[in-house]
This record gives structure tokens, C-alpha cells and sequence, in this order.
């Protein structure tokens, strides 16, 4: 993923960070609430139901 593209996601990734995932919005759509999902490999997929766009990774602090 590009710097570009994680700029978009930063908000959503700061509020997981903060431990407030139930305030996410979709920075594409606006449309809430957002999937959050935990994987079998061990990262964490973040998605929008409505527009389908979404980010993965392991995310730390």
C-alpha cells in the first residue's frame, strides 16, 4: 500500500489505536459502522460493508 493511500486510513487507524472502534466511519464513503475483523494469520482486516473498500495489516502501537 502506498504513503497516499494509509493517509486516507489514518483516522481509522488512529481510533483503533485509541481503543474506539465502534466511532469508525469509512474515509471513502462515511458510511458506519466499519467491519473489523481479526484473521487467521494474524492481521487485522478493517472494511467498509457498503463500498467494500478496505485496509490489512498488523497494526501496533
Amino acid at each position: 500500500m502506498d504513503e497516499e493511500a494509509l493517509i486516507v486510513w489514518q483516522d481509522v487507524l488512529d481510533m483503533i489505536m485509541a481503543g474506539r472502534p465502534g466511532d469508525l466511519s469509512c474515509p471513502h464513503c462515511n458510511t458506519r459502522p466499519m467491519v473489523v475483523e481479526e484473521r487467521p494469520d494474524g492481521s487485522t482486516r478493517i472494511s467498509c460493508s457498503k463500498c467494500a473498500k478496505f485496509i490489512q495489516g498488523r497494526f501496533q502501537p
